[in-house]
């Protein structure tokens, strides 16, 4: 099963590179906002999975019973309770960046950022564990750095380009509202992942590759991206080491 995280600057193009590749592939593309929705409905119909008559979103649905699957465990296991469905989930899993800009000034905001990372975190890992999905932002390049099975991709671009892209696609009056708005979302976007994983949204040691959409195309990214996905699936991410392995050694 392919996942793929996307992960990328404000105006660099990550959704709407996320969101080609998805459709190309056939695969869920789940955003912040996504994800939102997916707690919302997963919080009405998780006790009512049974009831034939439910119709929920596919991806809705195999997240809900992996959710039931988990909560099981939990019972088992004895540790009880709903380790993240509940109130307010939604609003928590479709919090921006930019509200992580300020540090926590008091114990009860720094326990509640820390809620949001460890929820961010949990809910990721069980849509990768569901497969066949894109995921957007939330970290997923982190949380999922370990996981051998997942592509990871970064996009960024120079700062004119996306000051161009968001003051468009926001419908904002001016460039300068626009160059305003990704500074302070690049400040808390970095703030976000030096404290949820002592890293940088632009390391590029988190990703596979990057894409500088400045000088290339999104739809040129998009097909890259899928041939990358495909031979990941087909032969793994380093399937290329044993062949250069039995190549003959050649001088210069």
């Amino acid at each position: 099963m392919t996942v793929i995280t996307i992960e990328g600057r404000l105006g660099a193009g990550g959704p709407d590179l996320g969101r080609m590749v998805a459709r190309e592939m056939d695969l869920d593309f789940v955003d912040r906002l996504m994800l939102a929705d997916i707690a919302k409905k997963v919080g009405a119909t998780v006790n009512a999975l049974a009831d034939q008559e439910s119709r929920v979103p596919s991806l809705a649905n195999r997240f809900a019973q992996a959710i039931q699957r988990m909560l099981h465990r939990s019972a088992v296991a004895g540790m009880g309770g709903d380790p993240y469905f509940g109130p307010g989930i939604e609003q928590l899993l479709a919090r921006p960046y930019s509200e992580m800009e300020e540090a926590p000034h008091t114990s009860a905001e720094e326990v509640d950022e820390q809620h949001f990372i460890d929820t961010a975190a949990e809910v990721i890992n069980d849509l990768a564990e569901i497969g066949n999905v894109v995921l957007l932002g939330r970290g997923g390049a982190a949380i999922l750095h370990d996981n051998p099975a997942v592509l990871r991709v970064g996009v960024v671009a120079k700062m004119e380009d996306r000051i161009k892209r968001v003051q468009q696609q926001m419908r904002l009056d001016s460039a300068d509202e626009a160059e305003s708005l990704i500074e302070h979302t690049d400040l808390a976007q970095h703030r976000y992942f030096e404290r949820a994983f002592e890293s940088s949204p632009i390391d590029p040691f988190l990703y596979h590759f990057m894409w500088n959409t400045s000088d290339v195309s999104l739809e040129y990214a998009t097909q890259v991206t899928i041939d990358a996905a495909k031979v990941m699936s087909e032969k793994g991410l380093k399937w290329a080491d044993s062949t250069f392995a039995q190549s003959e050694p050649t001088s210069e």
